[in-house]
C-alpha cells in the first residue's frame, strides 16, 4: 500500500469487527505515524484476550538498519512491545519486528 488513504482505508475494513470507530481512528492513526518513517507491514492484526485492546504490525529490517529502527520505534507514544527475530536461513539477512501499539 503505497498511499496512507490505501493503508487507512485497508485497516478500517479489517478492524470494524474488533474496534470502536474512535478506536480504529487512534490506531490507523499510529500505523500511519509509524508508516510515514518509513516502515513497510507486511502484516497488520488486532491483538488482546477477550476484547483486543492492541494491534502488531509486522515489518522486516535489514541487518545494519536495526538499530536506527528501534530509536524510531521508541519515539511512539502509543508502543507497548518490540519483538525481533533473525529471519533468513542458512545466513541471517532480515530482522522480523513485530511492534505492538496500544490504544491511548
Amino acid at each position: 500500500m503505497s498511499k496512507p488513504n490505501d493503508l487507512n482505508t485497508a485497516l478500517t475494513a479489517r478492524l470494524r469487527y474488533h474496534y470502536t470507530k474512535e478506536q480504529i481512528a487512534d490506531l490507523t492513526d499510529s500505523v500511519a505515524e509509524l508508516h510515514g518513517m518509513g516502515f513497510k507491514f507486511d502484516d497488520i492484526f488486532p491483538d488482546g484476550i477477550l476484547m483486543p485492546d492492541a494491534l502488531v504490525l509486522k515489518t522486516s529490517v535489514p541487518m545494519a538498519g536495526l538499530g536506527a529502527a528501534i530509536l524510531q520505534i521508541q519515539k511512539h507514544p502509543d508502543l507497548r512491545r518490540i519483538e525481533i527475530f533473525p529471519y533468513g536461513i542458512p545466513m541471517r539477512d532480515l530482522w522480523r519486528v513485530h511492534v505492538r501499539v496500544g490504544l491511548k
